[in-house]
């Protein structure tokens, strides 16, 4: 079996500097002011063709240049006037002089340029921003009003971030919030028909209602699908899609100064799961809710949330038809109780907030008028796992799942801080378990103490322990933590780009090429069901006529006669009829390390973790990337993360999915929301 890759979103470039200076300037500007006035607009300055612009910080930016489009004295005289003149420094700078991740960055908003018609790059306010046409918003005039836009940014660890923005024309200004920054602080751009590209207007075009800033009307953000292999046009349209545009783009356009390529990691270990056995703690909700009842309490008393709850009783009883649901007015200290409330903007001018009431004495799930779906049955489920866990947590035993079937014969302890309050599990091998909350004390030292350090929340260690997000302790005294990073795993997406590529591309065939096709797969199979789908399809072939891919497609009912016939015509003339990506041979080879919990070691104290999609079953989507994260042994520690690595093999933290940090954090959270309530 081959090995799995993790395909990381680390850039590794490498530069032929000396073609870089042969053909390109570069000046490093800064100001001795506060920041630099004009900003991006010294992109726009008419008498000099500027390749790319970076700001490194408000006060300082690089700038590339064809070489010898102007000299410096020119390029120092056309700056000053668009500044104060006495507050810029600008230094001339080789390629290699400048750090990796800024030269990078430079020949990526390079890419100004459309490559077709299905993307454009532009290097807009010092940013390479890119754009679909689908990603427009119109109305019934064709008024575009907005659109989604993905900047390619580049870390200087070398971690390629994407990230969406919406951009959104002055004629919605209204339902903007502009607080930190006022509206005439955004740059405005204007769209060009002509070549679908972006560019900042002129003064005298400002303020126009057709206008874009970059920013979202309230209560939207930016969302762009991290990947889609359904085909070639909705694979283009994902982050993954972009990035493939971009990286060819890159290589045609300026391949002979810089070379790219993802850093890989081989894979450890994998667990892979089957969504039946992820969903067999249901089971325990359904007879935890039959054993307890449900008691929904109204404390919104509007005209309508009688008949609400009612609904939303009789969702509970369309998944667990036993259950005894009352609608009544007080909580119940007997029963799991469902309160509806409203979200807790409403009670912001109001001395009573029902967020705010001590819940100690009751399981209590809240629902909202503003934000609970009733007609959705897993939020309806979910309500009632959530009951669950916080009767586990009010009994101090987790019940969720059978500790047992995890083996361990000693206890665990994991640990998180929040607002400066420590928050320890220690979880025994029945399941019991007891969560301390402590804060440091200068005067009483506990066994505590030493685990408070590895957060570091402390000037002395910070630096040790940044991003540290949890702590896990076996009994032998190991500790292990987790932390985050700007990694994330990545599909195969230049095989899987190429492949829909190839499907999408167009193709008209002779019949008489494919009756020779089909002759050949007979003679290189030996699969009696693919022999006798062709022996049957074969005389029916009209050898004058054309086929698309399509039509040959369509010859074919067993899916073992189609995807040997994909093989044989892929092998023989490299023309890919269709792509066959979710079966298990293809998830292993495209999607490792974006599908179910993948682990390897660094090195001797480090260990990296990405927990993706459940594997098997899985749709085409993947809606968000599978963030990388990485363990630390600590002082003498022994990496012991692998052994909790099944904790995250559980559904119910994130409904459908897999939970990226083991279990035992969530019941962390929900203890720490229930004492804030009880504070």
């Amino acid at each position: 079996m081959s090995i799995k890759k993790l395909y990381s979103n680390e850039l590794l470039a490498s530069f032929e500097y000396s073609n870089i200076d042969k053909d390109y300037d570069f000046y490093y500007v800064t100001t001795s002011d506060k920041y630099i006035k004009g900003g991006a607009t010294f992109l726009d300055i008419d008498d000099i063709k500027i390749s790319a612009l970076q700001f490194e910080s408000g006060k300082s930016f690089w700038a590339m240049l064809p070489k010898n489009a102007i000299s410096r004295a020119e390029f120092v005289r056309l700056l000053n006037a668009k500044e104060d003149g006495d507050s810029l420094s600008i230094k001339s700078m080789t390629s290699s002089s400048i750090p990796e991740y800024l030269l990078t960055q430079l020949f990526l908003n390079a890419l100004t340029s459309p490559v077709d018609e299905m993307i454009s790059f532009n290097n807009l306010s010092g940013k390479l921003l890119c754009f679909r046409p689908s990603w427009l918003n119109k109305d019934k005039e064709n008024f575009i009003w907005g659109m989604q836009c993905l900047e390619v940014k580049i870390g200087d660890d070398m971690c390629v971030k994407l990230v969406a923005h919406r951009l959104t024309s002055l004629a919605l200004k209204k339902q903007m919030k502009f607080e930190k920054r006022k509206l005439q602080d955004f740059p405005q751009y204007e769209f060009s028909y002509n070549n679908n590209t972006l560019k900042r207007v002129s003064n005298e075009n400002k303020d126009r209602r057709e206008n874009f800033i970059i920013k979202p009307v309230d209560g939207e953000r930016g969302s762009i699908t991290f990947f889609d292999f359904t085909d070639y046009e909705t694979f283009s349209c994902t982050k993954m899609g972009v990035l493939y545009d971009i990286l060819n783009a890159l290589h045609d356009e300026f391949g002979k100064y810089i070379r790219v390529k993802f850093k890989q990691y081989s894979i450890d270990e994998v667990l892979e799961y089957k969504r039946a056995s992820l969903e067999l703690y249901k089971d325990i909700v359904k007879k935890e809710v039959l054993n307890s009842g449900i008691n929904i309490v109204d404390a919104v008393h509007s005209e309508t949330s009688e008949d609400y709850l009612q609904d939303v009783a009789d969702g509970i009883n369309k998944i667990i038809p036993e259950a005894k649901c009352s609608v009544g007015k007080r909580l119940s200290k007997k029963k799991l109780n469902v309160r509806y409330i409203h979200d807790k903007s409403f009670y912001s001018d109001s001395e009573v907030d029902p967020h705010q009431e001590s819940m100690e004495d009751y399981v209590v799930q809240h629902i909202t008028v503003e934000n609970f779906k009733h007609q959705s049955s897993a939020a309806v489920y979910n309500i009632l796992k959530e009951l669950v866990i916080k009767k586990d947590i009010a009994t101090g035993k987790i019940t969720l799942v059978d500790w047992s079937q995890y083996g361990y014969k000693a206890d665990w302890l994991f640990g998180v801080v929040v607002d400066g309050t420590y928050y320890f599990m220690t979880i025994h091998p029945d399941g019991s378990f007891k969560i301390e909350a402590l804060k440091r004390n200068l005067f009483t030292m506990t066994e505590y103490d030493k685990y408070m350090d590895y957060f570091g929340l402390n000037e002395e260690n910070k630096n040790d322990y940044r991003g540290v997000i949890g702590l896990v302790k076996d009994a032998e005294g190991n500790i292990n933590l987790i932390k985050d990073t700007n990694m994330y795993s990545m599909p195969d997406y230049t095989a899987m780009g190429d492949v829909l590529k190839n499907v999408a591309s167009e193709g008209r065939f002779p019949g008489k090429d494919v009756v020779t096709w089909l002759r050949l797969v007979m003679d290189t199979t030996d699969k009696i069901k693919v022999h006798a789908e062709l022996d049957i399809v074969i005389p029916h072939i009209d050898v004058n006529a054309e086929y698309t891919k399509a039509n040959v497609m369509g010859l074919f009912k067993g899916i073992t006669t189609k995807k040997e016939v994909v093989r044989y015509v892929f092998e023989n003339t490299g023309i890919m009829l269709y792509a066959y990506l979710r079966g298990e041979e293809e998830r292993r080879e495209y999607l490792s390390g974006n599908i179910d919990i993948n682990y390897f070691d660094y090195d001797d104290t480090h260990a990296k973790y990405s927990v993706g999609e459940i594997g098997n079953g899985m749709k085409y989507t993947i809606e968000r990337a599978s963030v990388v994260r990485e363990i630390q042994a600590v002082e003498g520690s022994k990496l012991i993360f692998k052994k909790v690595l099944p904790l995250m093999g559980v559904e119910f933290v994130r409904y459908g999915m897999l939970t990226v940090v083991p279990f035992p954090f969530k019941y962390l959270r929900e203890y720490i929301v229930k004492e804030d309530l009880c504070d």
